[in-house]
């Protein structure tokens, strides 16, 4: 029967590809139902660029208090640009001619010590 019908089955696959797609951003990404659903509605209209080398399982293991030359040595990269006196350090950006894209900055402070320490991560899908 199934060989017979075999078309039957791409309604099934229409219906399952955002299905499969969101699970996708909400496992691998670490994303919420918001950024997870996002990235699946902009799937074939978005484009990010990375830095060099980049690898989302570096910037994971991020953690607050982590100092600048820490977020250097687990990176292993320089981030794409640095702004609000190193307050912000950009690892993403748009390709050309998308606006949407997968945000990756790494939030710092500077302590007492005028170190910069990682306070926070954004890590998001951004839409226009």
């Amino acid at each position: 029967m199934l060989k017979k019908n075999w078309y039957l089955l791409l309604p099934l696959l229409l219906v399952a590809l955002p299905g499969l797609l969101f699970g996708y951003y909400t496992l691998s990404y670490g994303y919420g139902p918001k950024d997870a659903w996002n990235a699946t509605r902009y799937f074939l209209q978005s484009g990010t660029r990375y830095t060099q080398k980049y690898e989302e399982y570096n910037f994971s293991r991020l953690r607050n208090g982590t100092d600048g030359r820490g977020v250097y040595q687990i990176m292993k990269m320089q981030p794409f640009e640095r702004h609000d006196n190193d307050s912000r350090w950009i690892y993403s950006l748009p390709k050309p001619g998308s606006t949407a894209y997968h945000e990756r900055v790494v939030l710092l402070q500077r302590d007492k010590d005028n170190v910069p320490r990682v306070k926070g991560l954004v890590r998001g899908f951004k839409i226009p």
